[in-house]
C-alpha cells in the first residue's frame, strides 16, 4: 500500500515538473539564478547530487557482492532500481543546459562525419560517456538479477558483473569530479576532489537505500553503522575544505555529521521514524552541499530553482516506485530469494579473461579510429573512455553468455537481432545529424510572430548572450573554454570600426559558432543590443 501511494505522489509532484522544464528550455539559462563566477547554477548542482545517489544503489550491490556479503542480498534489487531511476532523473539537467534537448547526439564521439568537432578533452564529454555506459551496464546488473529469480543458474554470472561496476563506478564519479577540477575556479581545483566526490555520493546513496529499506519493513544495522562511519569521514574533508580554503558551512555540518550521531543513541536509534528522519538529513545536507559547491555565493533563487527538487523527487519516485511494484507483481516473493548458496558452476576464469580482452580490443580500436580521424586529439586524452568502452564490450559478452544458457537460441537471437536494428537506426541518425544550426519553423520565424513591442535590450541579452559573452560583456571564459574559441572582447573602438550594420548583421546571421538569432528577435531589439554592448563597452576598466 505504501509504495503504490508513494508512486502516487511521485506522478502528482511531475505535475508542476513539466510546467518547470517547459519554462527552463523556453527561456533558458536566465530562467534560474546564476552565479556568473561559476555560471552552471542549480541545474548542474542537481545533476551531481542525483548521480552519487545513482553510484550508490548498483555499487553498493556490486561492492557487497564481490566482497561475500551475505546480507547484500537483502537490499540488492531496491538498491539496483534505485540507480535506473536516479540515472534517468540525473539525465534531466544536461539536457536543459544544452538548451536543445534534441541535439544530445551531438555529444557522441563520431569523428568528423558532421563536420563537428567532438572536443574528446573536455570532461563534459567523458561524463557523457561514462554515464551512459553505467546506465547500461546497470540495466545488464538488472536483468541478470531479475533472470536468476527464475533460472538460478544465472547467479553465476552476477559476480563476473559486478567486477566490472565495481571499478567503473569509481571510474565514472572521478570524471564527475574532474569537471570541476579542471576549471579556472580555484576552490575546485584539488587531487583530492575525486575521493570528496565518492565518499559523498556513497554516504548519499547509503542514506537513500535504507530509507528504501525501511519502506518495505526492513531494519538494515549495517547500513546504520556505515552511515556514522561515512559521516566521520566526510567530517575529515570537510575539516580539509576549512583548512585549505576556508570554505564552511554550518548547516551541512549540522544535518550531515551532528545528526547522523544520533544513531550513538540506542533507544533513539530503535525508532524506524528516527532512522528515517536522520537518513533525509544526510541526503538534504549531501543535496545542499552540492548546491554550495556550485554555487558558493548567495543569488537569488527563482520559482524554476525550486521547481528542479519537484522534478528530481517526483521523476524517482515515479520511475522506483512503479518499477517496483511491476516487479513486486511479477516475482512475488521470490525477490528476496536469491542467495549465495544457489548450487551453480563458478564462473570460468578463463572466459572471463576472454571476454576482457575482446571489451579492451574493441576499446583500442575505437580509439585508434577516432584519433586517426581526429590526429589533433593527444591518445592520453582518450584514456578517461577507453575503460567505459571496454567495461560495456565486457558486460554486455557476459549477459549474452547468461541469457544464451537459459534462452531458446531462436528467442535469443530474435532479441540481438531486434537490439541491433534499433542500434543501427540510432547510429544512422547520429551519423546523418542534420543541419548543425539551430532552426525554427517557419510559422515561429515569420515577421508576424515577432513582439510589436521591443523586448528591453538588457533582457534579451540575459536570455540570450550572456551564457558565452558574460553578464558583464568580459565573457564567460569558464563555459566557453570547454567547447569554442573565445570571443573577441568588446571595445568602444571596435564598434566604431565595425558599424552597426554589421554588427547586427552577425546577430541576426550568425558567424563561426555564433548562431543566428533572425526570426527570434527583430531588428529593432538587434540594435538595441548593440547599444546595450556599446554601454557595457563603456563601462569597461
Amino acid at each position: 500500500m505504501i509504495l503504490r501511494i508513494l508512486f502516487i505522489v511521485g506522478l502528482v509532484l511531475c505535475v508542476p515538473a513539466v510546467f518547470v522544464l517547459d519554462h527552463a528550455l523556453t527561456v533558458g539559462p536566465a530562467s534560474w539564478a546564476l552565479d556568473q563566477t561559476t555560471f552552471w547554477g542549480t541545474p548542474i548542482a542537481n545533476f551531481v547530487f542525483w548521480i552519487g545517489l545513482a553510484h550508490a544503489g548498483t555499487f553498493f550491490s556490486a561492492m557487497l557482492l564481490v566482497l561475500n556479503v551475505k546480507w547484500q542480498k537483502r537490499i540488492a534489487f531496491p538498491a539496483e532500481i534505485s540507480t535506473i531511476a536516479a540515472l534517468f532523473v540525473a539525465a534531466i539537467f544536461p539536457l536543459i543546459h544544452l538548451g536543445i534537448p534534441q541535439r544530445f547526439y551531438l555529444m557522441f564521439p563520431m569523428g568528423l562525419f558532421r563536420h563537428l568537432y567532438v572536443n574528446m578533452e573536455s570532461p563534459l564529454v567523458w561524463d557523457f560517456i561514462a554515464i551512459l555506459v553505467y546506465l547500461c551496464l546497470s540495466i545488464f546488473f538488472l536483468l541478470i538479477h531479475a533472470g536468476s529469480l527464475r533460472f538460478p543458474s544465472l547467479v553465476a554470472f552476477r559476480r563476473p558483473l559486478a567486477w566490472v561496476l565495481f571499478p567503473l563506478v569509481l571510474w565514472v564519479h572521478t570524471i564527475v569530479s574532474l569537471d570541476f577540477a579542471i576549471t579556472l575556479i580555484p576552490t575546485w581545483q584539488g587531487a583530492y576532489f575525486p575521493i570528496y566526490f565518492i565518499v559523498g555520493a556513497l554516504f548519499s546513496g547509503i542514506a537513500l537505500v535504507l530509507i528504501l529499506s525501511e519502506l518495505e519493513g526492513r531494519r538494515l544495522r549495517r547500513l546504520e553503522d556505515l552511515l556514522i562511519a561515512f559521516s566521520w569521514g566526510l567530517l575529515a574533508l570537510w575539516i580539509w575544505e576549512l583548512m585549505t580554503k576556508e570554505i564552511w558551512c554550518p548547516e551541512i555540518l549540522f544535518f550531515g555529521f551532528l545528526v547522523p550521531q544520533l544513531l550513538w543513541i540506542r533507544p533513539l536509534r530503535a525508532i524506524p521514524t528516527i532512522r528515517v528522519v536522520i537518513a533525509m538529513s544526510v541526503i538534504f545536507a549531501l543535496w545542499w552541499e552540492r548546491i554550495k559547491l556550485v554555487m558558493p555565493s548567495d543569488s537569488e533563487w527563482t520559482p524554476v530553482d525550486y521547481g528542479w527538487i519537484a522534478l528530481g523527487w517526483g521523476g524517482f519516485m515515479a520511475i522506483y516506485f512503479g518499477l517496483r511494484l511491476v516487479t513486486k507483481r511479477i516475482f512475488s516473493d521470490r525477490i528476496d530469494t536469491i542467495s549465495t548458496e544457489v548450487s551453480v558452476e563458478p564462473f570460468p576464469k578463463k572466459r572471463m579473461a576472454l571476454y576482457w580482452g575482446a571489451g579492451f580490443s574493441a576499446a583500442l580500436l575505437f580509439v585508434a579510429w577516432f584519433i586517426l580521424r581526429v590526429p589533433t586529439v593527444p591518445w592520453v586524452r582518450m584514456v578517461p573512455v577507453f575503460f567505459p568502452l571496454m567495461a560495456l564490450v565486457t558486460g554486455f559478452l557476459i549477459v549474452v553468455d547468461a541469457f544464451s544458457r537459459v534462452l531458446n537460441r531462436r528467442v535469443l537471437f530474435g532479441l540481438l537481432g531486434g537490439l541491433g536494428i534499433i542500434l543501427g537506426i540510432f547510429g544512422g541518425l547520429i551519423y546523418q545529424g542534420g543541419k548543425t544550426t539551430f532552426d525554427e519553423s517557419p510559422t515561429i520565424i515569420t515577421t508576424e510572430k515577432m513582439p510589436a513591442i521591443p523586448r528591453p535590450a538588457e533582457v534579451i541579452w540575459k536570455s540570450r548572450c550572456a551564457s558565452c559573452h558574460g553578464e558583464d560583456g568580459h565573457l564567460n571564459r569558464k563555459f566557453v573554454h570547454e567547447f569554442y574559441p573565445l570571443p573577441r572582447d568588446i571595445s568602444v573602438s571596435r564598434f566604431d570600426s565595425l558599424g552597426v550594420d554589421s554588427l547586427s548583421k552577425v546577430i541576426l546571421d550568425g558567424r563561426a559558432f555564433m548562431g543566428a538569432y533572425r526570426g527570434r528577435i527583430s531588428e529593432s531589439e538587434a540594435h538595441s543590443l548593440i547599444e546595450y554592448m556599446r554601454t557595457l563597452a563603456k563601462e569597461a576598466p
